[in-house]
C-alpha cells in the first residue's frame, strides 16, 4: 500500500470527526465509513445497511490495492474489469447490483467533496433478469396461508415457540412485515392503547396498525417469552427472543427467523425453491390487492415510498384472475368435420 499510496504520517489518522481541508483522497480511504454514515440516510442508517456498504466497499478498495490502482483515480473502463470479477466468482446479480450500489455512493461521497469530477461507477451496472431467471411472484393462496398457520400445534405451556413462531408468520403474511422489520421489533414499539405498532423498516420508519387477533396472541407471548435484561440493545427490549440455554432471552436474529419460518413451510408441505419469509410478505401485498382491488390500500399496508412498487400485485393478480388467452374463440374456427373426429 505504501508504494501505491503516498501519504505522510498525518494521513494516517482514523477520525471520528475530519475537518473539510483535512479531507483528501487518502484520507477519505482511511475515514471513509465515517464519511459515509453521514452522507446515508440523512445521517442515520441502520447497522444493518451500513455494515453491508462497507463490507462491499472494503472488498472494492482491496481489489483496487491487489491490481495496484488508486481508487480514487480509477477510470470507468477498469471499473468495469471489477464488476466483470464479480459476474465471474459467479455471485448473484442481485448480490452483485447490492456491491455496485455502495460503491456507487463511496463514489457519490467523493464527487461532493470535490475529489474526484465523475464517478466511474456510475454508468457501470449489472442486467438483473436473464431469460432463465423471470418467474411469477410467490405468494400463498388464502388456503395454503391457512394449511401453514393450522399446522402449528397452540401453545400448551412448554412449547413458546410454537405462539411465537405462529406470530411470526402472523405479522408477515397479515401485515406485510419484513424479516429485518421482526427482527427490530421490540416492546416499547408497541403502542397497546392505539393499537398500534412501530416498525423500524428499510430505509424510513412508519407505524403499523395491527389486526386484533395479531395483537392478542401478541400480547400472550410477551407473557411468557424468556427475556434477559442483559440482552436489551439498541432497539431496546427484543420482543422475539431465543430459547436456546446459551444466549436463551437474546433478539432473535434475522437467520434464525427465516430458520423457523423455513421448518413450518416444510412441515406444512409448501417449501420449494423461492418459497421463503420474504414470500409471505409478497402473499400479504396479493391477498389484501384480492380481497380490495385498491393499490392505495396495498401501498400504506406495506409502507411502500412509490404506488408503482404497489402495482406489480394487480399486475399478477389480474393476470391470474382474467386469463386474458380465454377470449380466443377456437369454436368458430372448428368445423362440423373437426368436431365429430374428436369426439371419436
Amino acid at each position: 500500500m505504501a508504494n501505491l499510496i503516498k501519504i505522510d504520517d498525518n494521513d494516517f489518522l482514523v477520525k471520528d470527526y475530519l475537518r473539510q481541508e483535512e479531507i483528501n483522497e487518502n484520507t477519505l480511504l482511511l475515514n471513509y465509513k465515517t464519511l459515509l454514515k453521514r452522507y446515508l440516510s440523512q445521517g442515520e442508517p441502520s447497522e444493518d445497511t451500513l455494515r453491508s456498504y462497507c463490507s462491499a466497499i472494503d472488498s472494492y478498495i482491496k481489489w483496487c490495492l491487489t491490481n495496484k490502482v488508486h481508487p480514487l483515480k480509477i477510470t470507468e473502463y477498469q471499473f468495469m474489469y471489477y464488476r466483470d470479477f464479480l459476474i465471474k466468482m459467479n455471485m448473484k446479480k442481485g448480490s452483485i447490483k447490492v456491491k455496485l450500489n455502495a460503491i456507487k455512493q463511496f463514489y457519490n461521497i467523493a464527487v461532493k467533496l470535490k475529489l474526484i469530477e465523475n464517478s466511474p461507477a456510475k454508468d457501470v451496472g449489472v442486467k438483473i433478469h436473464e431469460a432463465s431467471e423471470i418467474s411469477p411472484m410467490k405468494f400463498l393462496t388464502l388456503e395454503q396461508l391457512r394449511d401453514l398457520l393450522n399446522i402449528i400445534p397452540d401453545y400448551d405451556e412448554k412449547h413458546i415457540e410454537y405462539l411465537r413462531d405462529k406470530i411470526i408468520i402472523m405479522l408477515m403474511a397479515l401485515e406485510g412485515l419484513r424479516t429485518v422489520e421482526v427482527h427490530r421489533m421490540s416492546v416499547n414499539d408497541i403502542n397497546w392503547e392505539m393499537k398500534t405498532i412501530y416498525i423500524h423498516g428499510k430505509g424510513h420508519n412508519d407505524f403499523i396498525y395491527p389486526r386484533d387477533d395479531v395483537l392478542f396472541l401478541l400480547q400472550a407471548y410477551l407473557k411468557i417469552r424468556p427475556f434477559d435484561f442483559a440482552f436489551i440493545d439498541e432497539f431496546g427490549e427484543p420482543v422475539f427472543t431465543t430459547l436456546t440455554n446459551q444466549v436463551k432471552g437474546k433478539r432473535m436474529d434475522r437467520r434464525g427467523i427465516r430458520y423457523n419460518v423455513d421448518k413450518w413451510l416444510t412441515k406444512a408441505g409448501l417449501k420449494k425453491e423461492g418459497i421463503s419469509c420474504h414470500m409471505l410478505r409478497h402473499t400479504c401485498g396479493t391477498l389484501l390487492y384480492k380481497d380490495t382491488k385498491d393499490l392505495q390500500i396495498v401501498k400504506q399496508v406495506l409502507r411502500h415510498s412509490n404506488v408503482n412498487i404497489t402495482s406489480k400485485y394487480a399486475h399478477i393478480y389480474n393476470k391470474m384472475d382474467k386469463r386474458y388467452t380465454t377470449g380466443i374463440n377456437l369454436n368458430e374456427n372448428i368445423t362440423t368435420e373437426d368436431k365429430k373426429k374428436a369426439h371419436k
